[in-house]
């Protein structure tokens, strides 16, 4: 038989995913050590840092630059780490190329589309609102409002939030925690191969930028609901 046709829900995951966001993390990430007297570090080296949530940043930052953080030391590291995230420059990040167009064509479509990410919860809504996504992207769960990816909650959370209903439905990353999640989550994982992670060992359908996933998007999705 026939795949079935995508429901036409989907859920993405955010930095590395619909939005290169590199730039700030790094400047971001620098503030907080140089402020704790640790060295700087090179932005290709905090590119392999990045990766379920805050936290987890903050802890292989301050093991790559010394001693590791101990006891509840990375979580203060945390929001201090997003306080100064908040502070970047309005404009630092970009969508990949198409990935705009993209969302405009399906959300004309009839998809409906969320974002399920690690990323705290203020600069995940300010980073939609400012790309001027509010209006196709109304459900953003986040790290620190419910349980983390790769736990299944979060991203079922989404699906509920919009309503989705019974289908094939998708959560796209650029991670091997995205693909685990959807698979925890019993959700089809679509891996996109332009962000910070890898897909380890998931047999997940892949995609080497956001133009050739949004045309397979549209062409497998529903019609107009």
């Amino acid at each position: 038989m026939p795949p079935m046709r995508l429901s036409g829900w989907a859920v993405f995951d955010l930095d590395g995913t619909l939005v290169d966001t590199l730039g700030e993390i790094h400047l971001a990430l620098n503030r907080v050590l140089v402020r704790h007297g640790r060295n700087s570090l090179q932005r290709e080296v905090v590119r392999d840092l990045v990766g379920n949530g805050p936290k987890t940043l903050m802890e292989r930052a301050w093991s790559r630059t010394g001693s590791d953080a101990r006891g509840g030391e990375a979580i203060l590291l945390a929001m201090e780490y997003s306080r100064e995230y908040e502070k970047n420059p309005v404009g630092m990040s970009r969508p990949y190329p198409g990935v705009h167009e993209g969302i405009q064509r399906l959300i004309q479509s009839g998809w409906r589309l969320a974002v399920c990410t690690n990323k705290h919860g203020n600069a995940a809504r300010a980073l939609v609102r400012d790309l001027g996504w509010e209006s196709w992207i109304r459900v953003v769960v986040s790290g620190e409002e419910s349980f983390r990816k790769p736990d299944p909650r979060p991203l079922r959370f989404a699906f509920q939030k919009m309503g989705a209903c019974f289908g094939r439905h998708l959560f796209i990353g650029d991670s091997e925690i995205d693909l685990k999640t959807a698979q925890n989550a019993g959700v089809e994982g679509i891996f996109l191969e332009h962000g910070y992670g890898v897909k380890g060992g998931f047999q997940a359908r892949s995609f080497s930028n956001a133009v050739d996933l949004f045309s397979w998007m549209a062409q497998s999705g529903p019609f107009m609901r």
